[in-house]
């Protein structure tokens, strides 16, 4: 049934480069990709100039562009179905766009080749003033270097000043302000299930809170560091988990698009929504009045909230044009590519047409030469001050996990959820009620690590549906308990 949907509609997500046509090039390069249109348009024309500079040859870009990362991870999963039935290759060249869990759970599958550029350009990756594997804990590479960060992305949050205003509320600095009350229906929210973006913003909330406990927990008599530091990471694990409640409680929808949220937010629909940097620079610059002030729309990073994250890209196993394929990434990693992200349109070496406004994650770019004609004003990525320290290993392999615990916990069941909030704003918060709102005992650390992680790897779908069907029971029964006990109080 999978492979039928994916055929039928083949026509409409497989679309198709306006800028040189099939027929007038000498090769195709088929790429696959959650990137936006504008990133899309400013690549092909950047890279088809420059290998027919290096080459001769015209190039024709067929991008496949079936959505977000869950709806690309679908149609690989399909593709890679028929193509195993049919003993054919996958017929894409590169996977382009999407963080280290989507590249890193394809990587272990055995679909990404070995890439060329570590060997054709080593000084790109010197330990001292190179691209790192690993910065503040992010991974940066794939130790079998199949895959590479191209450029960077952090999380945060964007803000309509306009409906804030109206509402009186206080403009958000921290993602816990996203899980106060008076933000009750007015955040804008993707489903994390859909959105690989906003799982990841979730899974910041859920470092943020870990780091916090592990510098407030104090070691108990008798008790080695090692207990207290597991100690800590459950007592976060739950904080965090309590604070994406709240946000999700506040929530107005759950949409399937990520970038759906900050246009939401730019027009007035929400007070407030999560997304990524570049998404929410755009719209900030787009809303500047004429003589460039602020305008209506804001984005901010959560002060210790958020990390550098990479936007990766790798070379398909049985590329039809592997060549082409590895001469790609060389670009998007070269200066030339590098200046592509982060320079003003126009500029010398800068996109065509639309500034893209990313982070590039060649640390060189971040040079006083370059940030002079940089479209907007980043940060420096390799500034360490005021920036949240990754524990990759703390959640990292639960990510798929989180996913799940959300479904159960927030989406399956957010009309309770709503409501239950709602009532214990309405009563005030009452210690009994907000308690047993708040009880996230039955998704606790120790539980995702162990028989949520296993069931979900295992793949043993029939199990791990009947534990998603007991987990939103558990939440369900919570949150119509904690209606019942504000009642006294309204």
């Amino acid at each position: 049934m999978a492979a039928l949907i994916v055929v039928a509609v083949l026509p409409l997500i497989f679309k198709q480069s306006e800028h040189l046509s099939r027929r007038a090039s000498d090769r195709s390069l088929v790429i696959i990709s959650p990137h936006n249109e504008t990133i899309r348009n400013e690549f092909t024309t950047a890279f088809q100039s420059y290998w027919e500079k290096r080459t001769g040859e015209k190039v024709y870009i067929d991008w496949r562009t079936p959505g977000g990362t869950a709806e690309i991870l679908k149609v690989v999963e399909s593709s890679l179905e028929a193509s195993e039935r049919k003993q054919k290759p996958l017929g894409l060249d590169v996977f382009f766009g999407g963080g280290e869990y989507l590249f890193e759970s394809l990587a272990k599958r055995g679909l990404f080749e070995e890439l060329a550029v570590f060997e054709q350009h080593p000084e790109w990756f010197d330990d001292k003033q190179g691209i790192p594997m690993f910065h503040l804990g992010e991974r940066f590479y794939s130790s079998e270097r199949v895959w590479v960060g191209a450029c960077l992305s952090q999380f945060g949050i964007c803000y309509n000043v306009d409906v804030l205003d109206k509402h009186g509320i206080e403009a958000p600095r921290t993602w816990d302000d996203l899980g106060k009350p008076e933000y009750f229906g007015l955040i804008a929210m993707a489903d994390p299930l859909k959105s690989g973006s906003v799982t990841k913003a979730f899974e910041m909330m859920m470092q943020q809170k870990i780091a916090e406990h592990l510098v407030s927990t104090q070691r108990a008599t008798g008790e080695t560091e090692t207990d207290r530091r597991n100690r800590a990471i459950r007592d976060g694990w739950a904080s965090g988990l309590r604070l994406i409640q709240r946000i999700t409680a506040n929530a107005r929808y759950f949409t399937d698009s990520a970038t759906k949220i900050v246009h939401d937010v730019a027009q007035g629909d929400a007070a407030a929504g999560m997304c990524i940097d570049f998404y929410g620079r755009a719209y900030e610059r787009k809303l500047r009045g004429e003589g460039g002030e602020p305008g209506r729309l804001r984005w901010v990073a959560p002060a210790l909230g958020t990390t550098m994250s990479a936007d990766a890209v790798a070379v398909m196993k049985h590329a039809a044009e592997p060549e082409l394929a590895q001469g790609f990434v060389e670009f998007l990693l070269s200066e030339a590519g590098q200046k592509i992200w982060a320079y003003r349109s126009g500029s010398l070496g800068g996109p065509s047409h639309r500034a893209l406004g990313r982070l590039p994650i060649r640390p060189e770019l971040y040079r006083a030469s370059h940030r002079s004609r940089f479209a907007f004003d980043l940060q420096d990525a390799y500034a360490n001050d005021a920036q949240l320290v990754y524990l990759p290993e703390v959640t990292g392999p639960l990510f798929g996990v989180l996913r799940a615990v959300l479904k159960g916990m927030c989406i399956d069941v957010h009309d309770e959820l709503r409501a239950a909030w709602a009532d214990l704003i309405k009563a005030d918060m009452p210690d009994l009620a907000l308690n047993h709102f708040q009880d996230v005992s039955y998704v606790s650390y120790t539980k995702a690590s162990g028989e949520f992680r296993s069931d979900l790897e295992s793949r043993n779908r029939g199990e791990f549906a009947l534990i998603m069907k007991r987990l939103s029971g558990v939440f369900k029964r919570n949150y119509v308990e904690t209606q019942r006990l504000t009642e006294g109080y309204k």
